[in-house]
């Protein structure tokens, strides 16, 4: 009987989070940024030591952000594809 409601519960968290995600607006772009910062991009990958123990593999990566102002002064995080097609002094729907 667990087993039969935990898919169930799964399924339904999911559901009530996508739906409480999203909330598309349309905003005037005034100013558009591109950020660039350095993460570890390991993946979770693991090493052995000299002595036998195993470690997380140091793996830097240039993570880039793209960003978009509205006309109101916030910034929204967007896609690649958004950040592209967005032009400064231009609606953009973004998704908030």
């Amino acid at each position: 009987m667990v087993s039969v409601a935990w898919p169930a519960v799964l399924v339904l968290a999911l559901l009530g989070c996508s739906a409480a995600t999203c909330r598309w607006s349309r905003i005037d772009v005034v100013q558009k940024e591109e950020r660039a910062r350095v993460e570890n991009r390991s993946g979770g990958l693991l090493q052995t030591t000299g002595t036998g123990r195993l470690e997380p593999v140091d793996a830097p990566g240039v993570v880039r952000e793209f960003w978009i102002e509205s006309r109101g002064g916030e910034w929204y995080r967007v896609t690649p594809e958004q950040f592209r097609s967005a032009a400064v002094g231009a609606p953009i729907e973004i998704c908030r």
